[in-house]
């Protein structure tokens, strides 16, 4: 896959699934807008001093006119948007009777709100710019499979929300030649799970070098057909 010239915003480029996403984009001539909540992401952000990526701090991506300003920016830095892969989120465990309605709103906002925002706004640039482009948001195996989300109700109602708000999403601008997907990984196999799982089963996982590959493929020219798609990429889990 070529990216050379193409200009992809990534939300939550500097986590372990965005960094090897931005890794493959810039080693395919990407230029790559990375926004990022607290600087001290950025030390472990192996690609921050990579020439085409661009990187804006402080951004809350739950704040509509924050996000806006940007994708704004962005823009303005790197040239026309071709696509923008939205993988800024969070995760959180709890039973509900122990998860309170604020709990509950962090996981929509982290989740849910970040996606939106950032779909809002890349879909602005699209129609403006008149030439079509490409959406790539991040939902979850427990949003596709409701039962799997027992323990964890908040974080499997926010990510159902993300494959809705895609499917709905891609229905409403394919007139626009924007083609809108998500990928819906299973526990991906980062230092973060390992830790929290020390008991499973590692290869299992899909890895963020894999998943990336799908994500670029999706937001790439070579993808011309596939919208609306909520792709399931669970490994062997």
């Amino acid at each position: 896959m070529d990216f050379t010239n193409r200009h992809i915003v990534v939300t939550g480029g500097t986590g372990a699934l965005g960094s090897a996403v931005v890794e493959l984009l810039i080693n395919a001539g990407a230029k790559c807008s990375v926004p990022c909540f607290d600087s001290k992401e950025l030390e472990s952000f192996l690609q921050k001093d990579e020439q085409g990526v661009y990187i804006k701090t402080p951004v809350n991506l739950t704040d509509e006119k924050q996000c806006q300003s940007f994708f704004d920016l962005a823009v303005s830095a790197q040239g026309d948007l071709w696509g923008s892969i939205h993988i800024a989120g969070g995760f959180g465990m709890g039973n509900i009777e122990d998860t309170s309605k604020a709990d509950f709103m962090k996981q929509i906002n982290l989740n849910l709100v970040t996606c939106y925002n950032s779909c809002r706004a890349a879909v602005q640039h699209f129609k403006t710019q008149g030439n079509g482009g490409r959406i790539v948001n991040i939902a979850a195996r427990p949003a596709l499979e409701p039962r799997q989300g027992a323990g964890m109700t908040a974080y499997t109602t926010a990510k159902a929300g993300v494959a809705a708000l895609t499917q709905s999403l891609a229905a409403e601008v394919i007139e626009d030649n924007i083609l809108v997907n998500a990928i819906a990984p299973s526990t991906i196999d980062t230092p973060q799970n390992r830790d929290s799982m020390p008991n499973a089963d590692f290869e299992k996982w899909p890895k963020p070098k894999q998943l990336a590959k799908q994500i670029a493929y999706l937001v790439s020219s070579d993808n011309e057909v596939t919208r609306g798609d909520i792709a399931t990429v669970y490994g062997e889990s």
